[in-house]
């Protein structure tokens, strides 16, 4: 499955499966719109596992795309990374700025993200 729906926090919100879902272009972005809006919800928790290595290297634009199509769609998006894992100064300077936002933020822990995404 690729998706499913879940609640927490009396919100609900599409989460991705890490390993079935890979985000490689906008084709599969939109997808994932699809599928929030099929179940009447704003809100995506995804991992870093759904996350094509294109993402990661800001030269390829897909983290650009991929946060344009969520403010287009008025979409909220949890990002679970491991921040250590995270090499690239610039990758790391765009989740400190995705992290001030209200669109898209990058967390650690789930639970957080999760109260995150109830917040908004």
């Amino acid at each position: 499955m690729l998706f499913k729906v879940q609640s927490a926090y009396n919100t609900k919100y599409i989460e991705c499966d890490p390993t079935a879902f890979i985000i490689r272009n906008e084709r599969d972005i939109l997808d994932l719109i699809t599928v929030c809006g099929e179940n009447e919800t704003h809100n995506v928790m995804l991992y870093e596992g759904n996350f094509s290595p294109e993402f990661f290297d800001l030269k390829t634009q897909l983290a650009g795309t991929i946060f344009q199509k969520f403010a287009n769609y008025h979409m909220r998006g949890a990002g679970i990374i491991s921040f250590s894992r995270v090499k690239s100064d610039r990758f790391k300077e765009l989740i400190i700025e995705c992290n001030r936002g209200n669109l898209f933020r990058f967390f650690e822990d789930k639970e957080v993200a999760e109260k995150w995404l109830a917040s908004g």
